[in-house]
């Protein structure tokens, strides 16, 4: 009962993360068109760091220690390839398209864990992700097949590996995890937005503290869900992000809604619900033996 319990804690943490994750996306798509990319990425993350730092440096002596910082550098340069190319997806692809290749990201991470930690996937979870898949596939479009789209999925793997990176890391407190995740972007991306910097706009200071906040959510909810569940258990809850990128899309940005991308989500929210039944229906039954 306790194991279950942890798991529906963490689906309902990752649904919540991805719907911040898609408040970044809103704002990149209001205010980047105009903005140096990586500049936009330093700035932010340098705000997630100055965020994070006075709470970071409240931890003891034991609990600030990396412990693993190969794995924390892996982090910081995943972030640094996914961050830029996130941005110029969203830019030039529809909100809930770019979601679209965004969310073959848990897939992504439920093979990485049955490859590198050896996690068993159970016939329900394979059936949910499969079906979370063919949703992708569905609501994706072949005329999207482009420099766009490449960087999208290029973003899903980078996500990935991300999320599934913190499994190499002993269970810490999360705000250590994402202080040192940050901090180590900010070398390369520093040294990368210098030969592109321009003067900094109003737009680029709301851009910039904006996705910084809403980031941080994101990150935190996913280093909890998946330092406390196994990845292939929890990661269809990501696509829940799809649902929020379609209806955002089309109330803010005025982006149609047909079919393909309705046919899509529903092949995507219908097993989650149907997981959450099957976890919820086993909780019960525990409490009666």
């Amino acid at each position: 009962m306790r194991n279950i319990s942890i798991v529906m804690l963490a689906i309902i943490s990752l649904i919540a993360g991805n719907l911040f994750a898609t408040f970044v996306d809103v704002i990149v798509k209001l205010t980047a068109a105009e903005v140096s990319v990586y500049q936009y990425i330093f700035l932010r993350q340098l705000a997630v760091f100055t965020i994070l730092l006075p709470f970071w440096l409240r931890l003891s002596k034991v609990q600030r220690n990396p412990i693993n910082l190969k794995v924390h550098c892996a982090r910081a340069v995943l972030t640094n390839i996914g961050g830029p190319s996130a941005v110029i997806a969203i830019l030039y692809l529809p909100l809930a398209t770019a979601n679209v290749i965004f969310y073959s990201a848990p897939l992504i991470t439920v093979l990485m864990a049955k490859l590198f930690f050896r996690e068993s996937i159970t016939r329900e979870r394979l059936i949910v992700t499969l079906c979370g898949f063919a949703g992708v596939i569905v609501a994706f479009r072949p005329e999207y097949i482009d420099l766009a789209g490449f960087l999208a999925l290029v973003t899903a793997f980078a996500v990935a590996g991300y999320n599934i990176s913190v499994k190499w890391l002993p269970t810490s407190h999360p705000l250590n995890t994402l202080f040192w995740s940050n901090l180590l972007t900010l070398p390369i991306t520093g040294a990368i937005a210098v030969f592109y910097w321009q003067p900094i706009t109003q737009e680029l200071l709301i851009l910039a503290s904006g996705a910084c906040v809403c980031l941080l959510i994101y990150q935190a909810c996913c280093v909890y869900a998946f330092q406390r569940a196994d990845a292939s258990a929890i990661s269809v809850a990501e696509y829940s992000g799809l649902i929020f990128a379609a209806l955002l899309g089309w109330l803010i940005f005025d982006e149609a809604v047909d079919i393909w991308t309705i046919s899509g989500i529903t092949l995507i929210v219908l097993p989650i619900m149907w997981q959450s039944w099957r976890e919820n229906r086993s909780q019960k039954l525990s409490g009666y033996q």
